[in-house]
């Protein structure tokens, strides 16, 4: 059996983390989609995939948790507007916003777990 640089399946691990195809990724780290699948089979090796995957979706929920404060600041504001039109508007956004958050707050319960 033929030796692979571990930085190779340190650079699997995260292409598939990120969704690739065990192919795509055995072309990307020069090794057959074959061995990737291989590798994948390793219990160690698939924990380390998973575990790259919870690590971006946690960074994704939370670049999203910041830009929905910056969305509610901005709703906040035009809930003080003059127009009561545009008022109405923010209030209504606001509102349809909460069972997103509701989705939002089961992710964050289940990356915890």
């Amino acid at each position: 059996m033929a030796t692979v640089d571990l930085s190779a399946r340190e650079t699997a691990i995260a292409l598939l983390a990120a969704g690739m195809t065990s192919n795509d990724v055995g072309t990307a780290v020069g090794v057959s989609g074959r061995t990737v699948r291989r590798w994948r089979e390793d219990p160690t090796f698939r924990e380390q995939v998973e575990a790259g995957r919870r690590e971006i979706l946690h960074e994704t929920v939370a670049a999203l948790t910041s830009a929905v404060r910056k969305a509610v600041t901005t709703l906040e504001t035009a809930l003080t507007d003059p127009a009561a039109t545009i008022r109405v508007k923010a209030a209504g956004d606001l509102l349809r916003s909460l069972p997103a958050l509701a989705d939002h707050a089961n992710v964050e319960a289940r990356l915890a777990d």
